[in-house]
């Protein structure tokens, strides 16, 4: 029997979600509360016989849309009353609190607002999270011990039905509870930062690894009785155990702990998707399908979907199948197909851009807003050492004070993964450009305790520094600078790998030597040939000698 598919109905003008509430789940879903978006807004509507909520629109097309993604929310709210209430952990009450301060942050981040508006939405956060008395407790004889809970979940518990609306969850009342007050906490953090950053302090831009990664609960963790159709699975491989086999093969082969994280967001994310984690009952369609949310309802581009999440997936399936933990991949003979991005124009800065950046980093900074000591510095400098050795930011960001060394009279810069991250994993030493040993970035080095230089290693609200993630925010100040200050607005560009590409270009302008320009940036080329012998400091200092300088006193 084929079922017609629901449509927007056009009620007295207006188009509307009307649905009759599936029979397998009338007497559960009666009463509960549905998180309906639409447009930019989210509905709040209880169900009956029938879930009915207008999508405020009169356009057909913008009724398919929205009706689309509110219906999407609807069916995900029957599917968790299938599944019947889990028990959310501490662990992932953190994970969703640590998405939805995530969200904050990021959709703040260029636009905070006023000040006074983040000072008033704190004043009420806070008022919210102190006890005080209910109208009718005032009334009672003697005076009950006050409360904040009910002004709590008045103010964050929508919230808290947003996060598992978002991840098809119903969970018990306790755990509930527990992700309620993990939010009221969150929201305290992300309003502090925004409020600083709506007062020109951009110095902590936020980002953080205290909320832990949130993986929905697996079957296995769920309270709800079994069913003869839900009979508990034996010897379950879970997709998070394919991952935990990777991951050891990774960290033991010495490559980069960042990779584990990254990776770990992308698994989590088909976890999500799919609502369980059982590796077997994955197949190709699920796939197919989990890549064409990401495309269709995330926004995430095919090359990314492609390149980044899928990748993820066939890998450690393969690995899973390489073990003998798991019979099939299903991910392995998928693509998604996407097209190379049309060049516009070069990827590197033009003289003009150039010259701008490293002119402006010279100029007095005290109309910039309040900066920390390290950021200023990194805006003076970094520009100008990316200029001259190619370097990716955060390996620039990341530099010691120990890691400027001599070599046979030669002042270097060396860049190794013992300072943070590098993408290759292998050290490299560069020669500093005569124009920056003239400028006296030794010197300023060398005036400076031993250390990072361009970041500091204070704890912030008692989490220590991850030296990466410190860099890594040194690097994003000056991108951003570079966007709000200098101008370079370009979406095609880079702010800061604009100087990768620039650097490239130059060098083959000058007629550099292949193996000494790939030597300098730490790019390999693959070939065998280039494992034989080194590409010395000196020839390296002997090829800078022929990389122009930039001249910035020069009127334009």
């Amino acid at each position: 029997m084929r079922y017609a598919m629901p449509n927007p109905e056009l009620i007295n003008g207006n188009y509307y979600l009307r649905l009759h509430v599936p029979k397998d789940v009338a007497e559960k879903a009666r009463g509960t509360t549905v998180a309906i978006p639409v447009g930019d807004a989210i509905k709040y509507q209880k169900v009956g016989s029938v879930v009915k909520v207008s999508l405020l629109t009169k356009v057909a097309a913008e009724a398919k849309h929205r009706f689309t993604k509110a219906l999407a929310a609807v069916e995900a709210h029957w599917e968790s009353l299938r599944r019947g209430p889990v028990k959310l952990t501490h662990k992932q009450c953190l994970g969703l609190a640590g998405e939805l301060y995530s969200d904050f942050i990021r959709v703040s981040d260029e636009n905070p607002g006023p000040p006074d508006l983040w000072q008033q939405i704190r004043k009420w956060d806070e008022e919210a999270r102190t006890p005080r008395l209910r109208p009718i407790e005032t009334l009672m004889v003697p005076i009950p011990k006050a409360s904040a809970d009910w002004s709590i979940e008045e103010r964050f518990g929508g919230f808290a039905d947003v996060m598992l609306q978002r991840h098809k969850l119903q969970v018990d009342a306790a755990s509930r509870w527990q992700l309620v007050l993990q939010i009221a906490k969150a929201m305290d953090k992300a309003t502090a930062v925004i409020l600083r950053k709506a007062e020109g302090d951009y110095s902590d831009s936020g980002e953080t690894n205290a909320f832990p990664q949130f993986v929905p609960p697996s079957p296995a963790e769920s309270d709800a009785v079994p069913t003869s159709k839900t009979e508990p699975k034996t010897g379950l491989v879970s997709i998070t155990q394919l991952f935990g086999h990777w991951e050891l093969d990774h960290l033991a082969a010495g490559k980069s702990p960042r990779t584990v994280k990254d990776f770990r967001h992308k698994s989590a994310s088909l976890i999500r998707f799919l609502g369980h984690e059982d590796a077997e009952r994955v197949t190709p369609e699920d796939i197919s399908n989990w890549c064409d949310d990401l495309k269709l309802n995330q926004g995430i581009s095919p090359r990314t979907v492609s390149q980044k999440y899928l990748a993820v997936v066939k890998l450690i399936y393969a690995i899973g199948v390489e073990k003998r933990k798991i019979k099939d991949n299903p991910a392995k003979d998928y693509k998604v197909r996407h097209t190379k991005p049309k060049k516009t124009r070069s990827a590197g800065f033009t003289d003009a851009e150039a010259l701008a950046i490293l002119r402006a980093t010279l100029e007095d900074d005290h109309s910039q807003g309040r900066r920390s000591e390290e950021n200023r510095r990194a805006i003076r400098w970094l520009p100008w050492i990316c200029a001259f050795t190619g370097a990716r930011i955060t390996e620039a960001a990341q530099l010691r004070t120990i890691d400027l060394i001599e070599e046979g009279g030669i002042l270097c810069l060396r860049i190794t993964p013992e300072a943070g991250s590098v993408k290759t994993g292998n050290y490299r030493t560069v020669p500093l450009h005569p124009q920056l040993l003239d400028m006296g970035l030794p010197a300023m080095i060398r005036s400076l305790p031993p250390g990072p230089i361009f970041y500091h290693l204070k704890p912030f609200r008692g989490v220590a520094a991850d030296p990466v993630e410190r860099a890594q925010n040194a690097g994003a100040k000056v991108g951003e600078w570079v966007r709000k200050v200098v101008k370079i607005t370009d979406p095609v560009l880079q702010p800061n790998h604009a100087w990768r590409h620039r650097f490239k270009t130059v060098a083959r302008e000058v007629g550099m030597d292949l193996e000494i320009r790939d030597a300098i940036q730490g790019h390999e080329d693959g070939r065998a040939a280039s494992d034989y012998g080194e590409v010395s400091i000196k020839a390296m200092w002997n090829a800078l000698q022929a990389f122009p300088r930039y001249d910035v006193t020069a009127k334009t």
